[in-house]
């Protein structure tokens, strides 16, 4: 797979999230979890940004492969709880 579908499918996975109205629920402070997230190929690198003014994280390929089957089994999260399992 190449790094272009692998970013592609993670966003497709962060914008359903982001419209999910139960998975995308407000915290305390009134901050939701995905706001104009999206995934992207970058150099050799898979670009992760979950909410669009925190800034982005760059996953190596084994690592968005990783975070993609995660997504594909049904979990629900970022990459740092897929990565830790």
């Amino acid at each position: 797979m190449k790094l272009a579908e692998i970013a592609e499918n993670i966003s497709d996975y962060l914008k359903r999230f982001e419209a999910d109205k139960a998975i995308n629920r407000p915290n305390k402070g009134g901050y939701r979890p995905y706001y104009g997230s999206g995934a992207w190929a970058s150099g050799s690198r898979v670009g992760v940004r979950y909410v669009s003014y925190q800034g982005e994280t760059y996953l190596t390929k084994a690592e968005a492969l990783l975070y993609l089957a995660w997504l594909d089994h049904g979990f629900v999260g970022k990459h740092l709880k897929a990565l830790e399992k």
